[in-house]
């Protein structure tokens, strides 16, 4: 199957919509029409123009395996299915390459779309790329046209279940996502579409403005043309198949104009005719797609029975009897389904219909490809180029669609479900009151309860100039949003006093900082963390909302595996992590340190700073893990070099160190100095100063939290030293010779030691985290995507928890969850993140190290079980109840 799934790549993500209409002589290229010089790709496709676009997939190596896999395209994925006789197969066609997939990976059971098990992971990762809907619409048209039948519904989940009946089973026990981001976790690419679909002339300044954050990462600059030609062809394509009212309709003269950009040309001429006003204002109007687009909604308005989310498409959205979230995605699925079932049973304009929707699909994937992380590149900076759009094409109207499929899309699974959705917090309470309120209000009645939210301040690099410190911006925000939230749970309003409101304060159990972390570093947020958890509520009575947890983001995206367990340390040390806490992500702990490092040939690209930092921390652990070791005065050596580039710049002047204007030459004092300056870091920039005391108490309890008064802390502030580099660290000039970026080798000489050094500090880690009874965060899809691993079965959630399994990795006992992130934008659900460890486990077994399928699913199970205990707090609706 990998060469079909590589050429249906090759046709249908890398054609593109405008070549399909130039082919099928519908809009013009370079000024000029096909006029039958080239085939239609979508009918008579030859095995040159496959080669072409399977070259731009990247996958063979030789022209001659291109040849090949082109050829079987052409003599036997487009023609009609011989071995399935249960399908009605097109003629000659590109859409027969989607039933000869569907064929091999899903069937359905009880009317709804179902995939084999053992195909699960070709199915997640192929169908992600084209959206599962352009494979179940297919197949159902097909099986349905043989079993003479017509489908009412088309409400199946968005990502369909699988027939592995054991761990069917466990999905209907309590389950629980505690890290799930809200913007991020809804039918983004669904809701997006229709947005577009029904918006598209309203819709052109937000195409500009994101080919302006994208244009250097190759947004197409023409996509905003592209989608007003799909759009245009769902319009007429709904009118074909009898979706859209006859009034509502339109033809495919309309459509010509609309497409090939004739209009401007056509317009010029309507207003310059002798016609009266009246008849050329008729005229304008049918060759405005902005005036038809608002007749097909106007007459949606008038439909029977329908949905209560009609207002997302002018297309049909019926109410089923079952009416929930999913419908949703009803309409789409029934446009799709239709037009092939056409195509199917036959027609007199079958190759215009054919190759209108092939460009409409091609223009549809393109899209999706643009908004939902689905490119083989790694790296937090690549999720946020995604992440940063991933609302951006939903109307405002549309929004509240948005949270409420991202809470009951999961919720409407099972009774004993909950969830924890991450926001990030407004810097104003009635900001954050206004913002829960949307939210709780978009949710159904009897899921209001099973939800809570976490609220997660956001990381963003130092914008600094004539700074009094690090961060200072930053900070500056994150206590403005820290005094809000202390103020949202401390007023009666949000706590449901004396009114039948929701106790909005209730809802939020927990605080985060999430996005990128090279730039930003767990001492930013550590003043506000320490704060609202011990911040005071001054109603101690039953409506009293519980103490906040805290969870982080840490060690998913790294200069290299030191840094990162660098920075899993410091959100320990800073925060005071106890139990009960959780820690989001830390693939660092479970990266494989030999094979990252080779991988690099032993050369560590990052800035001067944390170079230093990480020299300095491991010459520390170095001692406490091994004794004092040659490494050690390797590590001491590096800290020299850069300690004084850094720190004393006019020591280190032109790549040497003048010794006589040094006080003191002894490295290993400095070192010690420096390791207990970075202890300090979690403390406020401007803690050793004096600070005035005011009469405000908000601004009096902030203070109290300036400090950490852990053991080890405590102690280093009362090292001259280290205070003194303390207040150096945040000085404009430290910053500045900081900041330069370097590219360091590790001597072959000591890489063994320094593999077995970074592997010792994970052991150590792992067992801290599992002795304190912090909580790890697993998301195996969006760790996927961000890491580098090559395989499911490669994520570091076997490291963290293998109780149960034989792994030839360490025993390790750690309360761990899985997860999905951001399933609307890495595609993905609960169930199918649970799945896909079952299946990549019980797939690539280590050689002397074999579980058997009721091990994985015992071991899930477990899983399972721990995610429900470590979900905080939630007792919302308490004081209703009394």
């Amino acid at each position: 199957m990998e060469h079909l799934s590589n050429a249906l790549k090759a046709v249908f993500k890398e054609q593109d919509g405008d070549e399909v209409l130039f082919c099928a002589n519908m809009m013009q290229k370079d000024n000029q029409y096909n006029r039958g010089e080239m085939p239609r790709p979508d009918t008579e496709m030859k095995e040159s123009q496959i080669q072409y676009l399977l070259r731009k997939v990247n996958t063979y190596n030789t022209l001659d395996q291109e040849s090949i896999v082109g050829q079987v395209v052409v003599s036997e994925w487009m023609k009609p299915l011989k071995s399935h006789k249960e399908l009605k197969s097109f003629n000659l066609s590109v859409f027969n390459m989607l039933l000869h997939f569907a064929c091999k990976t899903i069937y359905f059971k009880n009317n709804d779309p179902v995939c084999h098990y053992s195909k699960l992971l070709r199915w997640h990762n192929v169908s992600n790329l084209f959206g599962e809907d352009t494979f179940t619409t297919v197949f159902a048209a097909s099986l349905d046209i043989v079993n003479r039948s017509k489908r009412k519904y088309f409400d199946w989940p968005a990502y369909i279940d699988h027939n592995n009946k054991e761990i069917n089973a466990l999905f209907k026990n309590k389950m629980a996502d505690l890290h799930m981001h809200l913007k991020g976790s809804s039918y983004n690419f669904d809701i997006s579409w229709l947005s577009i679909m029904n918006n598209i002339t309203s819709m052109e300044n937000i195409f500009t403005e994101v080919y302006n954050l994208r244009k250097t990462y190759g947004w197409d600059k023409d996509l905003y043309a592209k989608m007003y030609r799909a759009c245009a062809i769902r319009l007429y394509l709904a009118s074909r198949t009898g979706l859209l009212s006859e009034n509502a309709q339109i033809t495919s003269a309309q459509l010509s104009i609309i497409i090939d950009d004739k209009m401007n040309n056509a317009n010029d001429a309507i207003v310059h005719s002798a016609i009266d006003e009246s008849a050329k204002r008729q005229l304008l109007e049918s060759h405005s797609l902005e005036f038809l687009l608002s007749k097909a909604k106007e007459t949606s308005k008038h439909f029977e029975d329908k949905s209560d989310y009609q207002d997302l498409d002018y297309i049909r959205i019926p109410r089923y009897n079952k009416d929930n979230v999913r419908s949703i995605l009803s309409s789409e699925r029934e446009l799709m389904y239709s037009v092939f079932r056409l195509l199917l049973e036959g027609c007199d304009d079958y190759k215009d219909i054919s190759s209108l929707f092939y460009s409409y699909l091609c223009y549809k994937i393109k899209f999706r490809n643009a908004i939902i992380q689905l490119n083989s590149t790694v790296g937090f900076h690549n999720f946020t180029l995604y992440e940063e759009i991933k609302d951006k094409f939903i109307a405002k109207r549309h929004k509240k669609f948005l949270y409420k499929a991202a809470i009951e899309s999961f919720l409407i699974n099972g009774k004993d479900r909950y969830l924890e959705t991450r926001i990030v917090p407004d810097t104003t309470a009635e900001g954050i009151a206004e913002k829960i309120k949307e939210i709780a209000e978009s949710v159904d009645e009897k899921y209001k309860e099973r939800f809570s939210i976490i609220l997660h301040f956001i990381k963003s690099r130092d914008e600094r100039k004539d700074k009094e410190y690090r961060h200072k911006e930053l900070r500056e925000d994150i206590k403005k949003r820290a005094f809000a939230i202390h103020k949202f749970r401390n007023n009666a309003e949000y706590l449901g006093v004396g009114s039948e409101d929701y106790p909005l304060s209730g809802y939020v159990v927990g605080i985060d900082a999430a996005n990128t972390e090279l730039m930003c570093r767990p001492e930013v947020f550590a003043q506000a963390f320490r704060f609202l958890r011990y911040h005071n509520i001054k109603n101690n009575g039953r409506q009293r909302p519980n103490d906040l947890n805290i969870t982080y983001h840490v060690g998913e995206d790294f200069y290299d595996i030191a840094d990162g367990l660098r920075a899993v340390e410091e959100a320990m040390i800073y925060f005071n992590l106890k139990n009960g806490d959780r820690l989001g992500h830390c693939l660092v702990l479970g990266t494989d340190v030999r094979k990252y490092y080779s991988m690099r040939y032993n050369t560590i690209c990052c800035t001067k700073q944390v170079l230093l930092d990480n020299m300095v921390w491991l010459h520390h652990k170095c001692k406490r893990l091994f004794g004092f070791t040659p490494l050690c005065y390797y590590l001491e050596g590096i800290f020299n070099q850069y300690f004084y580039e850094v720190y004393q710049g006019q020591i280190y002047q032109d790549g040497k160190i003048n010794y006589e204007l040094l006080d003191d030459p002894d490295v290993k004092n400095n070192i010690n100095d420096y390791y207990q300056s970075w202890v300090l870091r979690g403390n406020n920039p401007k803690f050793a100063s004096d600070r005035e005391e005011g009469d405000d108490e908000l601004e009096q309890e902030w203070d109290n939290c300036a400090e950490n008064h852990e053991y080890g802390i405590e102690i280093a502030k009362f090292n001259i030293n280290a205070l003194e580099l303390f207040d150096q660290y945040h000085k404009d000039e430290i910053v500045e010779r900081g900041s330069e970026a370097v590219a360091f080798t590790i001597k072959e000489s000591y890489v063994e030691d320094f593999y077995k050094l970074l592997e010792a500090i994970q052991e150590q880690l792992l067992k801290e985290i599992e002795s304190k009874r912090i909580s790890i965060e697993c998301n195996p899809t969006s760790n996927y995507r961000i890491g580098e691993m090559s395989n499911y079965d490669e994520h570091p959630i076997l490291k963290f928890y293998n109780s149960g399994l034989n792994t030839p990795y360490n025993k390790h006992d750690i309360a761990v969850s899985i997860n999905t992130d951001d399933q609307g934008v890495f595609s993905t659900s609960l169930e199918r993140e649970y799945s896909l460890i079952a299946l990549a486990i019980e797939r690539h077994q280590t050689e002397g190290f074999k579980n058997s399928p009721r091990q994985i699913i015992e071991w899930l199970d477990k899983i399972r079980q721990m995610s429900v205990e470590q979900q905080f707090d939630n007792d919302i609706f308490n004081y209703k109840k009394d």
